[in-house]
Order: C-alpha cells, then structure tokens, then sequence
C-alpha cells in the first residue's frame, strides 16, 4: 500500500507542476498581448445597455410589461450614458450649385477626296463618284480639265459619259464642305483612259511565255492541275467560265485554275469563255488523261565544250507503255528551234536511253524543259534545266603534290589496372572472401552481431522475470 500512495503522490505532484507550468505560459502569452486589443471589439448595436432600475421586480408576471420606476428616469446617470448626441443637419436654406455640364467640341476631320474608279476606256461609257471623306456634310465641288466626252455633275459629286481619246493629266476637283469656319480641299484626280481590247485566257505553263502553254495530259488516279491567266485591262470585272465541252470526270474550273484528281481515260474537248464589262472572247482547249502513267527523273548536267563531243544522263521514265521518246523544248520551240530570241543548245540531243548527247555548235547557257512521250502518246514534261556550252575547255590545274605524312607517333601503352587496396586495419584475406575491417569475413560479422543482440534480450527479459517472482513470494 505504501507503495500504491507513493505512486499516488508523485502523480499529484506531477499533475500539479502543469497546471502551475500552463498558468505561468498563460500569464506571460496575456502580457504579450496588444494593448487596447479587447476594448476595440465592437459591440453589437442590437444589444441594449443593461439598467438595473428597470429591470422587473421578481413578483411580476413574465407576460407583464416592466414599466421603469421614476428613480430610473430621472436619473442623471442614466440619461448622460443612454441619450445619443444630436447629429448636426444642413440648413434647410443651404443648397449646392448645379453642377455645370461641360460639352467637347470636337473639330471637324480634314477633307479628302479620292474617286471610285480611275480606270475607262475609249468608246465604252464610264462613270465614278467622287467619296469625299472630313469635314461636314453637306458637300460642294467643281471639276476642271475634265477628259474629252464625260461631264460632272456638282449634284451628285459624279463623272459620267462615253471617253473619246486617251487621257493622262488629272483634272483638278475642288471640294468644300459645310462646317464653321468652312474646309476647302483642291485635289488632283487621275482618270486611266485607255484602248479597249476583249480579254483572252491562256495556260500559265511555268516557264512558257504567256500564251504558249497548253493543258498538259493527265493520268487517271494522279493529281492534276493546270494555271489561268488572261490578258485584259478591266481586270476587276473578269470572270471564267465553260460555255460548251466538258472537262475530264474528276476536273473542276476554279477562279485561275484546272485541278483535280481525273477518274476515266479519254479526250475532252471544252471552250473556256471569258468575259468583262465590254466584251469576252472564247478558247477552244483540249485535254487527255491516260490509264497508265509514268514516273520520271531528271538530272542536272555537266557543262559541254563547244566542238567535243558529250553524253551526260539528263532524263529517266518508267512505267506508261513502252518503248519512250524523249526531247526537250524550249520556251518558245520544239529542240532543233534557231529562234536568236530563243536559242538551244543546238547539236545536243536526248536519246531514246534519257542521254543528252552530240556535239554542240553554240556557246551559250540554255534554259530547257526535258519532256518524254511513250507509246500510248502520253507526253510528260520531266523538269526545267539549264544545259551550259563552253567555248573552250577550262585549263586543267595541276594540284601541288601532297607534303609526305608526319611520321606516326606510337599512342602509349594503356597503363595496368590498379591493384586491390586493402584498407587500413583490415586483415587481408588467403582464401578470397571479402573480409570486413574488423578482419571477419563480411557475412559473418552480421551474424555475430544478430546473435549477441539476441543474447542481450533473452538476459534482459530473465531479469524482469526473476524479479516479478520475488516480489510476488515476499509480498509487502
């Protein structure tokens, strides 16, 4: 028992030190505190001030209604705390100014004056307004200089009637406008009178000069596309259309373009109509699509020399149906062409192997296209490629002969790997298990050291256990 009430008192004792350890930091952690912290809390407007002398009697009934006692109201006390300060008012005569509205007035925007359509033709009838722009409407202007066959019109601000010549100089427009003080813009206004001419659509054909290009043939399952173009000034006001044939199955007219993928073999014969606001004229074209294709490889070529003679591999088809014929062209001709405006490398021709070969008789760099054509007549240009004759063969120069080598220097010998260190305080091993530093082998350290381990705690329990025996046989 003397035990149990020790055990007792060092718990009390214990317990005791807390809470005098807890009220101690609580002390401290308050007069850390901010000063005035507590008494800026605001107060709840809703909860009135307590009044001890209208608080009722306790005889009274709780449905009754307290009434005050004539000591409460009367006192001075009471009245100081609980009336509020009166809140000074404005002077029912006192009244603010209105406040002045402050209106921006903005300047008008300068003139400027530009016509909508420059561009008219001798003998065909034209018509533009001047879009006068700044300012204040309403407008008014007069006109100078106005080209032979048309007149203004100041009610309208406009240009109409048929031009008779050609015209360059601008004519000279003067527009005013309404607003105080008045704008007044004199401006030079170009009229483009030119001779008129129907518009006319070709095939861009890359390097072809316009005009000398024709739709090429096309191949069934293989994307196709051909280039418009047309000559004509009214540009703005040109469209193209098919007013007979048709075009392959699978090809389609676009603005500047015929493309697409064609699905059936066969020639298709169509007229291209193109028209403006004047006139139109009409093109009768053709295309062809074959069944089978061929693919086809160019290569670039080495410069000739005028008067030797020269092979060089410049074209290669396979596929289409055998055997091939190949050529080339040039912007304006067929090989063979002795246009001085457009040359060939003349004597040079393309072989039925894809060889350009001869011997030339022009000097000159010559821009070609290398096409090749099988035997269902199907032509396929190949590639764009410049063939350059030379007029002699360029000295040959004879490189310096090559300095000898610097004799070779023997890399060194890799060196030896290292030997096995053994670190300082270990014992080295004779029979070639690692050994620890402590000179027994690595696994069997791990072992003694569990076994010794174990040890310790079988001794540590038979002593807790010997001692519950002895106090249970000599109990207090």
């Amino acid at each position: 028992m003397a035990g149990r009430h020790g055990y007792a008192g060092k718990s009390l004792r214990f317990l005791l030190a807390v809470l005098l350890v807890g009220g101690f930091a609580g002390g401290l952690a308050l007069q850390g505190a901010e000063p005035g912290t507590a008494a800026d809390l605001p107060v709840p407007s809703s909860v009135p001030t307590a009044n001890p002398a209208a608080t009722p009697s306790a005889g009274a009934s709780p449905g009754a209604s307290a009434s005050p006692s004539p000591s409460a109201s009367a006192s001075p006390s009471a009245s100081a705390t609980n009336t509020p300060s009166p809140t000074p008012t404005a002077s029912p005569t006192e009244t603010q100014p209105p406040a002045v509205e402050k209106v921006a007035v903005e300047a008008a925007a300068p003139l400027s004056v530009r016509l909508s359509e420059d561009r008219a033709f001798v003998g065909k009838p034209f018509e533009a307004e001047l879009q006068v722009t700044g300012g204040t409407g309403p407008y008014t202007a007069t006109a100078t200089d106005i080209p032979a066959g048309l007149v203004f019109d100041p009610e309208t601000l406009s240009f109409s009637g048929t031009p008779t010549e050609l015209y360059s100089p601008s004519l000279t427009v003067t527009v005013s406008d309404s607003s105080d003080p008045r704008q007044t813009l004199t401006e030079q206004i170009y009229i483009d009178i030119k001779s008129y001419y129907p518009p006319s659509v070709y095939v861009s054909d890359g390097e072809l000069l316009p005009g000398m290009g024709t739709f090429d043939d096309g191949v069934v399952g293989w994307f196709y596309q051909e280039f418009l173009d047309y000559y004509g000034l009214d540009r703005a006001n040109t469209s193209i259309s098919i007013v007979s044939g048709q075009l392959p199955p699978g090809l389609e007219l676009r603005e500047s373009s015929v493309s697409g993928v064609p699905t059936t073999p066969g020639t298709y014969g169509f007229t291209l109509h193109i028209q403006d606001r004047f006139g139109f004229s009409d093109k009768t074209s053709s295309i062809i699509v074959h069944a089978l294709g061929m693919q086809t490889t160019g290569f670039d070529v080495p410069p000739a020399v005028l008067g030797e003679s020269y092979s060089a591999k410049v074209a290669q088809a396979t596929g289409g149906v055998a055997p091939y014929v190949y050529g080339y062209s040039t912007r304006r001709y067929f090989a063979g062409g002795l246009s001085s405006s457009d040359p060939s490398p003349e004597g040079l021709t393309v072989d039925a192997n894809g060889f350009l070969t001869g011997i030339p008789t022009r000097v000159g760099s010559f821009r070609i296209a290398v096409w090749v054509r099988d035997a269902d007549q199907l032509t396929q240009r190949i590639f764009w490629t410049t063939v350059t004759v030379l007029e002699t063969r360029p000295p040959v120069v004879e490189q310096p002969p090559a300095e000898s080598p610097p004799a070779a220097v023997e890399a060194p010998a890799a060196p030896a790997p290292p030997a096995a260190v053994t670190p300082a305080g270990a014992v080295a091993s004779t029979s070639g298990a690692e050994l620890a530093v402590s000179g027994l082998q690595s696994g069997s350290l791990k072992t003694t050291l569990g076994a010794a381990v174990g040890l310790l705690v079988v001794g540590a329990a038979l002593i807790v256990l010997n001692s519950f025996r002895r106090r249970r046989s000599n109990p207090v």
